[in-house]
């Protein structure tokens, strides 16, 4: 049975902010075997905003931040938003070509970075160390200039996988996350109270429910590195609720997880099988909570508490700031149990793209449905049906090239673009592909240009100068040409199986 909406929003800050006044002893954030209370949290996030705010930071700044998993990058997140700037997530384990791309691209104001990261990007603004700041006037609590945040200002602008070959940054407006986290605490109940144990980094959107949701709720967010490093770690640190994409959880699984502790499992960004369904319960957990949604939708767009004993695992109903409207390829409403493509509308609407007008325009569209006068909705591309009784989605794939691997959207345009760069690939073609063991897994077709065709290592090697590592292919597969339709268009249904995999390693690279 799905929970009541009886929340009321506000601002993730304003919320954090309460919790830190009422009880500021309460343990807020875990991380690298160190636990700040929310008075410790708050106080750091507003050191760093008062110093951003004497660069000149301010609304629709963008602040980019280069750190790992720990509680001086929770620090460097609020104090962002404090400043009531956005925030701009750089994942270290990027390399260094895309990071610079985002940096530039995101025009950001400033950086903050961990001393163990600090000048590593070519930049030439302010580059704060963050362990400097939260230092350098420990047991202060900084006066911030209060401000009223306004809905529609920046609070962070992330990057996804990009068609044409470069990442593209959606910017997010602040009551957008403001409703997520709220409705994402809303349908945990009283597990957003406890402790959550947070595994995405972010420069995924989902961490914006691990993260944010704990402390929007008063409760604790502790910081694993992944669930890979959690299990081989061979310890599992408390908590009452796990955040993962289900290919982690099938990991997590399969080593013995979850602890005995955790109840509830948050998931979403790929499909949920039956089997890992199962296996979660059998492993003693009562709760399993599927969400779906483009990033273009502030994270999620629907979500539901999964029903045990239903055959096909449902991608939920529309959050309540969420219009949801299952489309003809005219625009026009198809009847419940009959496939279209889904538009999203509603309150959690990002701004669009960052610097690509074009590309919104195209994608974000007048909202005919809408009472709100220059209401928007979002493409997103997904084929979909209603259920006639219960209004619960069910996601029938895709319309389009795109695809997820580890929970990260992945246009499989840019991963043949980069390919295609190195010198001895004319051609090239990347398909996901889920018809061998070892589970689902991006494998490269390329066609040489008629000298020796560069070997599988040298093209993971080239891709890995400007792809982050979820975007290499596990395999690579030499053909003479690639197959194409009658009409000269490539034919990815006639692409060869390859040789099945040799190792796990193999299948999870750079894991």
């Amino acid at each position: 049975m799905e929970r009541a909406d009886t929340r009321t929003v506000v601002d993730v800050v304003a919320a954090f902010e309460g919790w830190a006044t009422r009880r500021p002893g309460h343990p807020a954030v875990t991380g690298e075997g160190r636990t700040w209370t929310y008075g410790e949290l708050d106080a750091a996030a507003g050191r760093i905003a008062v110093r951003l705010r004497s660069l000149g930071v301010g609304r629709e700044s963008r602040v980019a931040v280069l750190a790992g998993r720990t509680p001086e990058m929770l620090a460097a997140l609020l104090g962002i938003l404090k400043a009531q700037a956005g925030y701009v997530p750089l994942d270290p384990a990027y390399p260094q070509d895309r990071l610079g791309y985002m940096l530039s691209d995101s025009g950001a104001t400033a950086v903050l970075a961990e001393r163990r990261h600090a000048g590593s990007l070519e930049y030439g603004g302010p580059e704060l160390v963050l362990e400097e700041l939260v230092d350098s006037a420990a047991g202060q609590v900084a006066d911030v200039v209060r401000e009223e945040p306004f809905g529609g200002q920046l609070a962070y602008l992330i990057y996804t996988s990009g068609s044409t070959g470069r990442p593209k940054g959606v910017l997010v407006p602040r009551a957008a996350m403001s409703e997520f986290v709220s409705a994402t605490v809303g349908l945990l109940g009283p597990t957003a109270e406890g402790t959550m144990v947070a595994t995405c980094p972010t420069s995924f959107d989902f961490s914006v429910c691990d993260i944010f949701a704990p402390l929007y709720a008063g409760g604790q967010v502790t910081l694993a590195q992944d669930v890979f490093s959690l299990c081989e770690e061979g310890s599992w640190v408390r908590g009452d609720a796990v955040c993962a994409v289900p290919s982690a959880l099938a990991h997590m699984v399969a080593l013995g997880g979850p602890p005995p502790r955790v109840k509830a499992v948050l998931t979403g960004g790929e499909a949920m099988p039956r089997q890992l369904l199962a296996d979660l319960r059998a492993a003693g957990v009562t709760e399993v909570f599927n969400i779906y949604g483009p990033t273009e939708t502030t994270v999620s767009a629907a979500a539901a508490l999964l029903d045990w004993d239903d055959e096909l695992v449902s991608i939920g109903r529309p959050l309540p700031a969420v219009r949801a409207y299952v489309l003809d390829e005219e625009l026009r409403p198809v009847p419940d149990g009959v496939s279209g493509e889904l538009f999203v509308g509603g309150e959690q609407v990002t701004r669009g793209y960052h610097r690509r007008p074009g590309l919104t325009a195209e994608r974000f569209l007048p909202d005919p449905f809408s009472p709100v006068p220059g209401a928007r909705m979002y493409r997103t591309g997904d084929r979909v049906s209603r259920r006639p009784a219960g209004g619960l989605l069910d996601y029938h794939g895709r319309l389009d090239a795109q695809v997820k691997v580890r929970g990260f959207r992945v246009e499989l345009g840019e991963i043949e673009e980069a390919l295609t760069s190195h010198a001895g690939v004319v051609h090239a073609a990347v398909v996901l592909r889920d018809d061998q063991p070892g589970g689902p897994r991006l494998v490269a077709y390329t066609a040489p240009d008629g000298s020796s065709a560069p070997t599988g290592e040298q093209l993971r090697a080239h891709l890995r100068r400007s792809l982050p590592e979820h975007m290499v292919p596990s395999q690579f597969v030499v053909l003479g040409a690639l197959p194409l339709t009658p009409i000269g268009k490539l034919d990815r249904k006639a692409l060869p199986a390859p040789a099945r995999l040799r190792s796990r390693a193999e299948v999870l690279p750079g894991r």
